[in-house]
């Protein structure tokens, strides 16, 4: 029996979009502490479906490439992506005002739309690729290197926005807008 050689083409286009999804999650942080724009709790739900966006594509990254893997980060985009478009929705209106700043021209709430959907047509398309399933799973040292180096990042990321939203909230419900931390 000859041994299929791995193409690392897939797991490849699944680091790229993890490594995106923590760029954009720590650009969202570093405004945070940086620019002082807190998130509101509509902002911290994107951020909560995001971080499972970054979990699925880190099960990939380490257990092999799995449809119920690509699932986790379906729902969590769709989850993002649906809850952006109701921030989106409620400041559509004229004279409704926005929340936060513009980022080459659109909010946060709208890149976290448009990026929620640019993951589930890409991880779509990745689900078409039968041949990533039927390969044997092989980890190189590069790879676990790798996958482990992007766990300890997104862990890193989910534990400061964790406290962020302990020092801004507490533990009840955060402010519809909030302007200070509690802590």
């Amino acid at each position: 029996m000859s041994m299929v050689k791995i193409s690392t083409s897939e797991r490849f286009f699944n680091a790229i979009e993890l490594t995106g999804i923590i760029v954009m999650l720590f650009l969202a942080f570093v405004l945070q502490m940086v620019l002082h724009e807190l998130p509101c709790p509509l902002c911290l739900l994107q951020r909560v479906g995001f971080l499972g966006v970054a979990f699925g594509f880190l099960l990939n990254l380490r257990f092999g490439l799995r449809p119920s893997h690509y699932a986790i980060v379906l729902i969590s985009a769709l989850f993002s992506s649906f809850v952006a478009l109701r921030q989106v929705a409620l400041h559509v209106v004229p004279g409704t005002g926005t929340y936060g700043d513009a980022l080459f021209g659109l909010h946060l709430y709208t890149w976290c739309f448009i990026i929620g959907m640019l993951v589930v047509v890409v991880t779509t398309l990745m689900l078409g690729f039968d041949r990533q399933y039927q390969r044997p799973n092989r980890n190189n040292m590069r790879w676990r290197s790798l996958t482990h180096f992007l766990f300890i990042i997104v862990t890193l990321l989910a534990f400061a926005n964790l406290t962020s939203v302990i020092l801004e909230c507490g533990i009840q419900q955060c402010p519809d807008n909030p302007i200070t931390y509690k802590y």
